[in-house]
């Protein structure tokens, strides 16, 4: 059922959908958007040029922390054939290093992120930006992460 989800478009809507509602409802009051509208465009496409770097850098740093055979960064397709940035390697990790490596970028850019801003008078769209992209695109590897934890066999790559 989980495989069945990371293909339906509409399930990758709803869940950026319900990123987006949350950190609005969370932070929109703080979000500093005193910026003319090709600012906020620019700000948005920076963010989620940044968002895609710097998510596969973590679990390819996070891959290396835990095996050192090679690992890459590469443009592959996604689940539902959208070309995008990904990491690989032919390593194999215990359980509980793949749910490290799947969740650090989330826990990274978004929870880590979005716990900072609770503590903040203002926060700058860019900012905010990333933790919104990032929430949005951390679908798969929550999927990912779910998939993994049921399985029965200890190991995987």
């Amino acid at each position: 059922m989980l495989n069945k989800i990371k293909t339906n478009p509409l399930a990758f809507v709803i869940w950026i959908m319900l990123s987006c509602a949350v950190h609005i409802v969370l932070f929109r009051s703080k979000v500093n958007m005193d910026h003319e509208i090709w600012q906020r465009i620019l700000t948005v496409i920076l963010a989620v040029c940044f968002v895609l770097t710097i998510h596969e850098f973590i679990h390819f740093v996070f891959m290396k922390m835990f095996c050192k055979v090679s690992v890459k960064i590469k443009l592959m397709r996604d689940p539902m054939g959208v070309p995008t940035l990904g990491t690989v390697t032919d390593g194999k990790f215990q359980k509980w290093q793949i749910v490290i490596i799947y969740l650090a970028p989330f826990v990274f850019l978004t929870l880590l992120t979005d716990a900072i801003f609770l503590f903040c008078d203002r926060i700058e769209l860019i900012f905010f930006v990333v933790s919104v992209c990032n929430c949005a695109g951390c679908l798969y590897d929550i999927i990912d992460t779910l998939i993994t934890v049921t399985k029965k066999d200890n190991v995987n790559t």
